[in-house]
């Protein structure tokens, strides 16, 4: 999961909620040891100490520093190899005794080595997600106990959506500081300056744009069968979680992931006339997911353009005139696509985000409370020029 969703937090609770003893440690412990044969010294001690500690979590942070010995960078692979195959005899060697639970923490899995990752040696994946209106809720009461009653809790914890459970942490403490040293009790509105967030009148507008965005992306995931498991909105920001049914990966299939992708552009220009940056921006965005999709198709899928040609994967900074006019054009046909499949659910998604702005979060089951009544299809229908 991302930096402060509380992995390690969860780690050491997992241990007391046990009643076992609980060993923590990190990559980066080992390294600071010295070189090669030092670092697998300290991590050969870390196993032996939670082995003579069992029952036992062996807790290792940062664990994707670990590397793989897949990656590209020849200049240290004969380093992550010994390093790789020393983490794999030591969880070899763990797995033969009884009490011992490693658990590893990280924000980039898919920089670990395969034979890491395989069932035997961490059969569990977990990904941590940032908290829910109820999780900041409860972290903000245990961190400022009854000093707010509870309605006000309640929005604050609303208004913080978006937000890590370190960065509430870190900003409760911040204002508690700030009042210490100004001599004043800690108030709402210090308390607010210090999360930063602002009262929810002055970011209506944009919070409507996010909200009509969000449900865009979930009327059409709807549409095409898949369950939205979550909602959420705040003013820097949405996201849905949604579970794509397992499909034979037919060039339909992928079309239909462009139209999802871009069907939150496509809500906004069709209630609003225009559309934000909102689609765009990092290399997780709407359009650039949308964007792999599309080239993936022509380029190395055997689906598209070039037929049975395979290319690699394309970074779309480096195509050729030629190539990024076809992306284009698709691009710009999955967000018609879109838009005629949400053109006669407007009244409904203007409803919908109406009601997100308010409520900010929706679970799976208010998901579905809202779209029951919208039809479902197995595939795409001819676009409508709307």
């Amino acid at each position: 999961g991302l930096p402060g969703t509380g992995k390690s937090h969860l780690a050491r609770a997992m241990g007391r909620s046990g009643g076992v003893n609980c060993v923590e440690t990190s990559c980066a412990e080992w390294q600071a040891k010295g070189h090669l044969g030092n670092l697998l010294l300290a991590m050969r001690r870390s196993f032996d100490e939670a082995l003579k500690n069992a029952p036992c979590i062996l807790f290792i942070d940062e664990i994707d520093a670990i590397g793989s010995r897949d990656s590209a960078d020849d200049n240290s692979a004969s380093y992550r190899r010994q390093v790789v195959a020393g983490f794999l005899e030591q969880m070899d060697r763990v797995s033969l005794e009884e009490g011992i639970m490693v658990v590893g923490a990280c924000n980039h899995p898919q920089h670990i080595d395969p034979a890491v990752l395989r069932a035997g040696r961490f059969d569990i994946k977990i990904e941590m997600p940032l908290p829910s209106m109820a999780m900041l809720q409860h972290l903000l009461a245990e961190r400022l106990q009854d000093a707010f009653p509870e309605d006000a809790m309640l929005e604050l914890a609303r208004d913080c959506i978006g937000k890590t459970a370190a960065d509430v942490d870190a900003a409760v403490r911040s204002a508690r500081s700030e009042a210490r040293h100004s001599g004043c009790p800690l108030d709402l509105q210090l308390l607010r300056r210090h999360l930063g967030v602002r009262e929810l009148e002055e970011n209506h507008g944009l919070l409507y744009r996010i909200c009509v965005h969000e449900c865009g992306h979930a009327i059409a995931a709807w549409i095409f069968g898949e369950a939205i498991t979550q909602v959420r909105v705040a003013a820097a920001g949405g996201t849905i979680e949604r579970d794509v049914p397992p499909n034979p990966g037919l060039a339909s299939d992928f079309d239909r992931q462009l139209y999802v992708h871009l069907a939150g552009r496509a809500a906004e220009r069709l209630i609003f006339g225009n559309v934000s940056a909102g689609a765009g921006g990092s290399a997780t965005s709407d359009l650039a997911q949308a964007a792999r999709i599309a080239l993936a198709v022509d380029h190395e899928l055997g689906l598209g353009a070039f037929g049975n040609g395979w290319f690699g994967p394309q970074d779309p900074a480096q195509l050729a005139e030629p190539d990024r006019k076809r992306l284009r054009e698709k691009l710009d046909y999955a967000e018609d696509h879109a838009r005629a499949l949400l053109y006669p659910h407007q009244q409904l998604l203007q409803d919908m985000a109406a009601n997100l702005v308010q409520k900010r979060e929706f679970d799976a089951k208010v998901v579905r409370s809202w779209l029951r009544d919208v039809p479902r299809k197995n595939g795409p229908e001819p676009v409508l020029d709307q």
